[in-house]
């Protein structure tokens, strides 16, 4: 630890910058909550924005004042370039953003979990010194070649197992940990998955390093593809040699294998059943669901690597690599005669020509003239709109289909039983349309009416089904709608 470094980290760090926040306890317990709480690890943008603005419609119960601004004005700040405490980032089959947590944000969460010790109630030291010693046992026989050495130990091994087995045997005895022992090591073990969850972070944060340095090489032009390619194979392999991504890819092989995997899972299944840990729900719920979890951030962090080699594919695409190259070079060009004039003060001679083939068309090609349809003038220069008017003759549009409004109005009511804070996608997914388009068009009059929160900048798509069997399926592009139980007007 050197003061030059402390000096730079103090000044750029994302993760003290969040720990300095004035609203730091609220914001990160909103995001424990969402990314650690379950088995999450991105958020669609909606979906983000309606757990906040719940969290904030609680929070104005304990903590008046907190938290006072529009839910999407606070995640876009936390995704901005100045915090970095969420990444902010778009899915292949997905029409609007997602976010998941940066390597700031885990640094954060993880030396909170060890300072506070919030789940733990006690400080393991027996569990601990007994890890330590096992693993330094395990690398003194792990680390040697020797024959004699590996063959002693597993004597001794041998000699301790039929030792037990004897002595089980004979007085049907079996030495089990104390109850304090064995919440002991079951806490050490959900500090060590906590950890882990954390350190994926950083592997994938090298892969993406890796593919935005090959992108920015290839539009800057700087090197030739051979240099990129290079360069791009280089730093790959040196991540997969390096310690931290031997252990990353033989962590892989071990969570991706069936067998290794099922046999976890009945691990957890007795893990369970011990009545010690009965009070350790936190602790419980994060290796419920670990295997899972795990699994996913493996399949996340290889689809980091997948980009890289398709980054890499494109790199060997020779026409791609040649049209790419052109436009460098263009653009060299571009800057240099830019340059080369930025001194002169009349440059009239100055311009730019164009190379492109003539267009010849027939004009047998038009069609024959016809008189244009005759449509009615209306003025409406004077013309200005009343919403109560335009409400009312909405409502009779939607009439004219029986739109039961206190129906709709029921199942927002019944879902709201259920969720926080559900959009209009859930009421939709909860309680299919029948009336067409026109029943989705009620939930938004509805939405309007009663204030509920409308989010004009983000388009959901809704796919509607056919009132009638032979017409088609609608897709529909709405804003984004939240329905709420209580009314603050910084949502509205």
């Amino acid at each position: 630890m050197q003061l030059a470094k402390l000096l730079v980290y103090f000044d750029t760090s994302p993760a003290l910058s969040l720990l300095r926040s004035s609203n730091a306890p609220f914001i990160i317990d909103f995001l424990n909550q969402q990314f650690k709480g379950g088995e999450r690890l991105a958020w669609a943008h909606s979906d983000l924005v309606a757990a906040l603005i719940a969290y904030q419609e609680n929070l104005q119960e304990t903590d008046p004042g907190k938290l006072p601004s529009r839910a999407d004005a606070y995640i876009a700040e936390w995704c901005s370039s100045e915090t970095r405490w969420l990444r902010r980032f778009l899915e292949a089959d997905s029409d609007e953003p997602s976010y998941e947590l940066t390597a700031h944000t885990e640094d954060v969460l993880a030396f909170l979990d060890l300072v506070l010790g919030k789940e733990l109630g006690f400080v393991g030291t027996e569990s601990r010194l007994k890890l330590v010693i096992d693993t330094l046992s395990d690398l003194v026989v792990g680390s040697s070649d020797d024959p004699e050495t590996r063959l002693q130990h597993l004597r001794n091994e041998q000699f301790r197992v039929q030792e037990e087995i004897a002595q089980i045997e004979e007085d049907g005895r079996v030495t089990k940990y104390r109850p304090a022992q064995i919440r002991e090591r079951f806490i050490t073990a959900v500090s060590v998955l906590k950890q882990l969850q954390g350190d994926f972070r950083a592997v994938e944060e090298s892969f993406r390093e890796i593919t935005l340095e090959v992108q920015q090489q290839q539009v800057a032009g700087r090197a030739a593809r051979g240099g990129i390619l290079e360069y791009a194979l280089n730093a790959e392999d040196v991540l997969k040699e390096d310690d931290q991504g031997v252990s990353f890819y033989e962590f892989v092989k071990l969570i991706l294998s069936p067998v290794q995997t099922e046999q976890l899972e009945r691990i957890i299944d007795e893990i369970r059943k011990i009545p010690e840990l009965s009070n350790q729900q936190d602790g419980m719920e994060t290796v419920r669901g670990m295997v899972t979890l795990l699994q996913r951030e493996a399949e996340k962090v290889m689809r980091t690597n997948q980009r890289l080699s398709t980054t890499l594919r494109r790199l060997l695409d020779v026409e791609a690599h040649a049209e790419r190259q052109r436009v460098a070079q263009l653009l060299q060009e571009i800057r240099g005669l830019v340059a080369s004039l930025r001194d002169q003060d009349d440059c009239e001679d100055v311009g730019l020509m164009i190379e492109d083939n003539a267009t010849i068309d027939s004009p047998f090609r038009r069609t024959f003239w016809t008189e244009p349809a005759r449509l009615e003038l209306m003025d409406l220069t004077e013309f200005e709109p009343d919403d109560e008017e335009r409400s009312d003759a909405f409502k009779q549009y939607a009439a004219m289909h029986r739109l039961d409004w206190n129906a709709l109005r029921n199942h927002i009511e019944e879902l709201l039983n259920l969720r926080p804070a559900p959009t209009l996608a859930d009421v939709l997914d909860e309680f299919p349309p029948t009336a067409g388009v026109v029943e989705v068009l009620g939930y938004l009059q509805i939405a309007k009416d009663d204030n509920h929160h409308i989010d004009t900048s983000v388009a959901i798509s809704l796919s509607i089904p056919p009132i009638q069997d032979n017409a088609n399926w609608v897709e529909l592009r709405v804003p984004l709608v939240i329905f709420l139980n209580k009314r603050r007007n910084g949502h509205v």
